[in-house]
């Protein structure tokens, strides 16, 4: 005999739910304080409003931690105790498992897992269906959450949620805008790997650091959105500029960034750093380091060494400090092997104009330190916040000088290029959308290298979380 849910109440709850995104709303995991529960708890369980022929009062509702998840699920209880009132237990993935669950997000359990893993990239697919006695919500992060609230409602519209087999997905789609071969959802033909650069902004929060305040509430809510607009588009190398591990004490952030990367390993430090920190990757005497290279396992790159480099140069003096300070965002260089191909990659923050020319000058001293291990030049990847070195009229223009060592810049010479120069620039004002401002973030490269596809990304998430767009070549290794 088939087994049907009976769900159209259930689900109209998480329409109702998905429509509060994680930054307008935030409610607390345990009691919840409604006029409802002012009254006589006598209600009667609404009839008919089973999970895989189970009353849903038997549920407990599980999310993954996040932010999003979290929010839906608090959403969701106080919902379903106003219509049914019954009032189900929310709890974290890492609580123990029961056999009646609501999964939100990218849980821990079984079900998730198993829907989770029949898309290459879960950040742009959402669905929800039955599996066993569970009903798996399968959406990570508000983007696809946003997406997804639509087509509940159309489904609900329609009728057609009077019963649905427990094989079926009622409700399954994407957050893929196109899918033609230079829409950046997908890679362009001919791909070896697709390099994504952001200079992400300190955290904000931090009262020593004067980034203007952004719209989300706090650190964890963006740093989520960030890893959630860098999971879409799934690179194989991230590059970051001021992206601490502990900023001043703070490391929410930098934690909430890499949670969710989990698929991602930050590139360790190796010998041949001239400047090696004293103990670890970010002790530089209470300093951190701001350049990271990021970069996937799981695809075949292995890395064969790395390190970060810090300046020692002096910037500008002030009355308070008349013999200046010393500028500590260096650069982090590492050297890969992809598929039997060697090849260089350096990320750097020039952030002072005055000095542009000598941060990409230090830039490429520590590439050459790392072409120093080889007897044969390796290509090289260059990225970076390279301020306003762009302005190539300028004597002390970084761009003219990494330009004249050989380095093409992708956003001028691939094969497609989204957003020309001129037209689509990588700096803005937080919260707003400014694409005619200048491009000061950069992928650069060498020959043996070929750049396909070049875009800055632009949208709600890259407004509101950082005063730079993320930039994304695919490159080619020839």
């Amino acid at each position: 005999m088939k087994k049907y849910i009976l769900i159209p109440i259930i689900l109209s709850l998480l329409l109702f739910a998905s429509c509060n995104s994680a930054d307008e709303i935030t409610l607390p995991e345990t009691e919840i304080t409604t006029e409802a529960e002012t009254i006589e708890e006598t209600l009667p369980v609404e009839p008919g409003v089973t999970i895989a022929g189970n009353d849903i009062s038997n549920y407990s509702i599980v999310h993954d931690g996040t932010k999003a998840a979290s929010n839906l699920a608090s959403d969701l209880k106080l919902l379903i105790y106003n219509t049914c009132g019954c009032r189900l237990t929310v709890k974290k993935h890492t609580a123990a498992e029961s056999e009646f669950e609501i999964l939100v997000g990218k849980t821990n359990r079984t079900e998730s897992v198993e829907v989770r893993s029949t898309y290459s990239r879960p950040n742009v697919y959402y669905d929800v269906k039955v599996v066993g006695a569970k009903l798996v919500i399968m959406g990570e992060g508000r983007t696809t959450l946003e997406k997804l609230t639509p087509e509940l409602n159309a489904l609900i519209e329609s009728g057609a949620m009077a019963a649905v087999e427990l094989a079926d997905s009622p409700i399954s789609g994407n957050i893929i805008a196109n899918a033609d071969k230079y829409s950046m959802s997908e890679r362009a033909e001919g791909t070896d790997l697709r390099v994504f650069h952001w200079n992400f902004a300190a955290p904000y929060l931090d009262p020593n650091v004067t980034t203007p305040p952004v719209v989300y509430t706090d650190n964890v809510t963006r740093g989520e959105d960030m890893a959630d607009m860098i999971l879409q588009f799934l690179p194989d190398i991230i590059t970051t500029n001021e992206f601490y591990a502990s900023h001043n004490g703070n490391t929410t952030f930098f934690d909430a960034v890499m949670s969710q990367l989990g698929e991602y390993y930050v590139c360790l430090e190796s010998p041949y750093d001239k400047d090696k920190p004293e103990a670890g990757a970010d002790a530089i005497k209470g300093k951190t380091i701001n350049s990271n290279i990021i970069y996937r396992k799981d695809i075949g790159l292995e890395v064969i060494s790395s390190a970060w480099r810090y300046s020692t140069q002096k910037t500008n003096t002030s009355t308070s400090n008349p013999k200046g300070y010393i500028y500590y965002h260096g650069s982090h260089t590492a050297v890969f092997s992809y598929q039997g191909t060697k090849f260089i990659l350096s990320t750097a923050h020039y952030a002072d104009s005055l000095k542009s020319n000598q941060w990409a000058r230090e830039q490429l001293a520590a590439v050459a330190d790392a072409q120093a291990a080889f007897s044969s030049p390796l290509p090289v990847i260059l990225t970076g916040d390279h301020y306003t070195s762009y302005n190539q009229s300028s004597p002390d223009s970084g761009y003219k000088y990494i330009a004249s060592a050989g380095y093409k810049d992708a956003q001028q010479t691939a094969d497609f290029i989204a957003n020309k120069v001129g037209i689509h620039g990588t700096f803005h004002k937080i919260g707003e959308r400014q694409t005619n401002r200048i491009s000061e973030d950069f992928v650069w490269y060498t020959d043996g290298i070929k750049a396909l596809c070049f875009k800055v990304l632009a949208n709600k998430i890259s407004d509101d979380a950082s005063d730079h767009y993320p930039v994304m070549a695919d490159l080619a290794l020839n």
